[in-house]
């Protein structure tokens, strides 16, 4: 039993870096990614704004993705900015929306933890494709309240609408 057993731990595959695995997605994504060595950046171009995507992670500990959206929020904005961003984060899962009061900088920013399982190039790819989505559908709502278009309150269930209405058609156009 215990040669099986040996058999069976030899066949599994030892997990990959958390940068290993985000590596290869980049590269399977031909995306040109810097590598810091322990932190990796792109830009992109999404159909609402251009963003710096970054990544980082620990085998042992959490993996972190962060999208940093071109704009930032003026003194003036920045009440209204925080609790747009505030209702946006009330209901979300596992990620959340940022501003830095001190300086305006808006930033979308998620966690995976690696302690219990390994981060796979396919989960990567999946949440960076749900980060920049989401990113890209909430920027139209985000600017109308900098720019005092839209309420707050108003703006957030519009950009919740949007992102829900992102998913929903996402999921029936994997069931076709």
């Amino acid at each position: 039993m215990k040669n099986s057993k040996n058999a069976a731990e030899s066949l599994s595959p030892e997990p990959i870096h958390p940068l290993d695995a985000m590596r290869e997605a980049f590269r399977q994504l031909k995306f040109e990614v810097q590598d810091d060595g322990d932190r990796l950046s792109l830009k992109m171009i999404l159909a609402n704004l251009d963003v710096v995507v970054t990544s980082w992670g620990d085998p042992d500990d959490i993996c972190v993705m962060v999208v940093n959206l071109p704009i930032h929020a003026t003194p003036e904005a920045r009440a209204r900015a925080g609790e747009f961003l505030h209702r946006l984060n009330y209901n979300s899962k596992r990620k959340l929306w940022e501003i830095d009061y001190s300086d305006g900088e808006i930033r979308l920013a998620a966690y995976a933890d690696t302690f219990t399982g390994p981060l796979t190039v396919e989960n990567f790819q999946a949440w960076l494709h749900a980060m920049v989505q989401t990113a890209d559908a909430a920027f139209p709502y985000l600017t109308s309240v900098l720019y005092n278009r839209m309420t707050p309150e108003f703006a957030a269930d519009q950009a919740e609408a949007a992102i829900l209405a992102l998913w929903n058609r996402g999921d029936d156009a994997d069931s076709d």
